[in-house]
């Protein structure tokens, strides 16, 4: 050994490290490795995925049970228990895509934020009366109403699947008909159902302020793209965006894509330019008009003082629009008996 090997002076080091390569050229490779592992470290620790809560199909919620839903890639689940129904609930975290390509055509969606929860129940039990085995997904707009559902509701004995919005939560209050944070809201609608659509999965939007009153699948005609439910008239411009049924198509992708693009310059949410596009595009795929004595309207459905049960036709689905305000929207469903939650189901702070 030589009288310099083992001297590690820092001069020495540095002269070695150095040779050939400039100071700075070093130090840029430096800053490239601290940079790329930060990546890595944000990369492992980002932000939870989407949920899926399915409850078990046509048991009784006072029954102890388990129901677990298990897809690919799924990273984690955890169980929580609701001592109110006695039910146990696996809870996993899985995307949105995994929900709808995992879910069979035509599919039932509504949205959701805890502001409107009880309506949702309503729509819900409404659903349940009448025997539809549709799958059914529940996209709720904030933690609050997705871990509220998670626990499940009491009565309630049909399947549906609870997925967090990916397009980022929304206020959790109940919003008001025309407000910014309305606006905010009913502008995802297109997107979600753009997901439905362009994923192969026919889908039946339907407003948490609707209530189901027979199964609305036989009236949509065969081969129909888009099925929408009509305001106070039997016209094409005259359509709704809280009731629609949409035909997985390319047709029906190009007509969202429309839509979508508008979207920014509708002042009052998504309607109007839903049908300035219908008016366009309306004639270029099948698009049918549900028929007014059997999808009312809230105007149409409270021009009628006759009961519901005593009509004749009697309405397969009545939309509580035409009324600003949550509360509003409540009573006109109590007081027309249709109100399906049970007194024993009732969450005191879900309304």
């Amino acid at each position: 050994m030589t009288e310099t090997q083992g001297n590690y002076s820092a001069d020495n080091i540095e002269s070695m490290m150095f040779e050939g390569v400039s100071r700075r050229a070093f130090l840029t490779f430096l800053m490239f490795l601290l940079v790329d592992a930060i990546l890595v470290l944000f990369s492992q620790s980002g932000p939870p995925r989407e949920t899926i809560f399915q409850a078990s199909p046509r048991r009784n919620f006072r029954d102890s049970t388990t129901t677990t839903r298990h897809l690919n890639n799924t990273p984690s689940s955890f169980v929580t228990t609701n001592a109110s129904s006695h039910v146990n609930t696996t809870l996993s975290f899985v995307t949105l895509i995994d929900v709808i390509n995992s879910l069979k055509s035509p599919v039932i969606m509504t949205t959701v934020n805890h502001g409107f929860m009880d309506l949702l129940q309503n729509l819900l039990f409404s659903i349940q009366r009448i025997s539809l085995e549709n799958d059914i997904v529940v996209i709720c707009e904030d933690r609050s109403s997705y871990l509220e559902l998670s626990h499940g509701v009491r009565g309630l004995n049909i399947t549906y699947h609870i997925v967090l919005t990916h397009l980022g939560e929304s206020v959790e209050n109940a919003t008001t008909y025309g407000s910014k944070n309305y606006k905010s809201l009913v502008k995802k609608r297109v997107l979600y159902l753009k997901c439905f659509v362009d994923s192969g999965v026919d889908v039946l939007y339907t407003d948490v302020d609707i209530v189901l009153l027979g199964d609305p699948f036989p009236y949509i005609e065969r081969g129909a793209d888009l099925v929408v439910q009509t305001e106070m008239s039997p016209r094409l411009r005259d359509t709704c965006t809280g009731f629609m049924f949409m035909k997985a198509s390319k047709k029906m992708s190009v007509f969202l894509d429309a839509w979508s693009k508008k979207l920014p310059r509708d002042p009052f949410g998504n309607q109007r330019t839903f049908n300035k596009v219908i008016g366009k595009y309306g004639k270029t795929m099948k698009t049918q008009l549900e028929p007014m004595t059997k999808f009312q309207s809230g105007k149409i459905f409270r021009d009628t003082k006759t009961p519901w049960r005593e009509r004749e036709p009697r309405p397969v689905e009545v939309h509580a629009n035409f009324l600003v305000g949550h509360g509003k929207k409540t009573d006109m469903l109590r007081e027309a008996d249709l109100w399906f939650i049970p007194e024993s189901s009732i969450n005191v702070s879900t309304i």
